[in-house]
């Protein structure tokens, strides 16, 4: 028959056979403890292996872009409301038009063509029918106006705020001429040159459509 298990410190005496017994239990409770945590632990970082390889193998296509706009159809379909020639300068190929048009704002109807370029900046025109200073205000956002600009056989007020950054929005550069009674505008946030490209071909538009009337520009 074996003595008295091991004197213990804390007890100041050995320790009884059900002492012994119950200290082995929690022993191996905890080993088990243990094992438990490191099979839960593993068990996750292979499912997470799993999900990591089939996500990698799961095809990617290319985003989908939305079809281009066919301005050119969409001003012809809305020529009789606006009362008044709707132009549709002719732009690079590399141009697409993501919008087109008839607004009314401030009350002022006009026509409106969105263009995304290379890049991916933003360039529009809009065509103000009897225009006011409270119409173009809110088109170009407010933009200051600058010198003037001699573009397509027209005189052209400049809106340039690009070292505004960010805080320019989308009209980063800016440029409105009158012709009669209409107001030409062209603004976004793509280069100047593109902008100054793309009120050219409005101004050459404009002739070709016989748009009549002196040419001017916006006092401010």
């Amino acid at each position: 028959m074996s003595g008295p298990g091991p004197r213990v410190a804390e007890l100041g005496r050995p320790e009884t056979p059900e002492e012994i017994a119950a200290r082995a239990a929690e022993s191996r409770r905890l080993r088990r403890s243990r094992q438990t945590s490191r099979n839960i632990v593993g068990s996750l970082v292979v499912c997470l292996a799993v999900v990591g390889v089939l996500i990698a193998l799961v095809p990617r296509g290319a985003p989908v872009q939305q079809p281009a706009v066919d301005y050119r159809t969409a001003a012809a379909q809305a020529e009789d409301s606006a009362g008044l020639p709707l132009l549709t300068p002719t732009v690079p190929a590399g141009w697409r038009a993501n919008s087109a048009e008839l607004r009314r704002d401030a009350g002022v109807a006009s026509w409106y063509v969105g263009f995304v370029l290379p890049g991916n900046t933003f360039l529009a025109y809009t065509e103000g029918i009897k225009a006011n200073p409270t119409w173009l205000s809110s088109t170009l956002e407010s933009a200051p106006a600058g010198g003037t600009a001699r573009l397509g056989g027209l005189t052209w007020r400049v809106y340039d705020q690009r070292d505004r950054g960010d805080a320019a929005g989308n009209v980063a550069y800016g440029l409105a001429t009158t012709v009669g009674t209409t107001d030409l505008v062209v603004y976004g946030t793509a280069p100047a040159a593109e902008a100054q490209r793309l009120a050219t071909a409005l101004a050459e538009a404009a002739a070709n459509r016989g748009l009549q009337g002196g040419n001017t520009v916006p006092a401010r």
